[in-house]
């Protein structure tokens, strides 16, 4: 018999799969990002052919950067449409939801930057140096990107010069979390193993 203080979880509709997918996708970009640590291994930076070397693996390190960065972004955007979807639809979830959908508004008008690398001089005589300022892995003091300076995320990287990576996962996590509480995420067909939903429920024991 169901414990009535702990009422079991709500069968989850699709939508709220697709939803925990993307949300699910933006913490594994989160954590490849976290894994970009790039040093130059060689000795003597300055001699004939290694600069060029040295800037192809800094530009290089960067490129793999903003496009973790763009997807990170385009999973988290997606995930805010259907939260809001969502929390038209389910009442008692909504203020989790909008909280979600509120709390990364910050980074919709970034998009058409993060898009144009101009914006932040990423193809202009600056080089990488503006790029790697905006996103807090150069000092503000520094005038430029050195050589031999290392390119490092953590934690404190800001996605779109916005927001820090670390409190746009735990924020990411917390919501995922919450949805896992809300709905039977992984409530599984003993038949077929496949997680059950409203639009497809799980077939009855044998």
């Amino acid at each position: 018999m169901p414990d009535a203080s702990h009422p079991e979880p709500s069968l989850a509709p699709t939508s709220v799969y697709l939803l925990a997918e993307h949300l699910d996708a933006a913490l594994a970009v989160g954590e490849d990002l976290n894994k970009i640590s790039y040093v130059w291994p060689g000795p003597s930076p300055r001699e004939p052919g290694n600069i060029t070397k040295i800037r192809a693996r800094q530009r290089d390190a960067v490129e793999r950067i903003r496009t973790l960065e763009l997807t990170l972004l385009s999973r988290i955007l997606v995930g805010r449409d259907r939260a809001e979807e969502l929390a038209s639809e389910n009442k008692t979830f909504s203020t989790i939801a909008r909280l979600y959908v509120s709390s990364t508004a910050i980074l919709v008008d970034a998009v058409d930057e993060c898009a144009d690398s101009t914006e932040v001089d990423f193809d202009t005589g600056d080089g990488l140096t503006a790029f790697v300022r905006s996103r807090g892995l150069l000092a503000e003091d520094a005038p430029a990107l050195d050589d031999t300076s290392p390119i490092k995320l953590d934690d404190a990287f800001l996605v779109a010069r916005r927001l820090r990576l670390g409190v746009l996962l735990d924020l990411v996590s917390a919501f995922l979390n919450a949805l896992e509480a809300e709905y039977n995420l992984f409530f599984e067909s003993e038949s077929s193993g496949e997680p059950a939903s409203k639009d497809q429920p799980a077939a009855a024991p044998a």
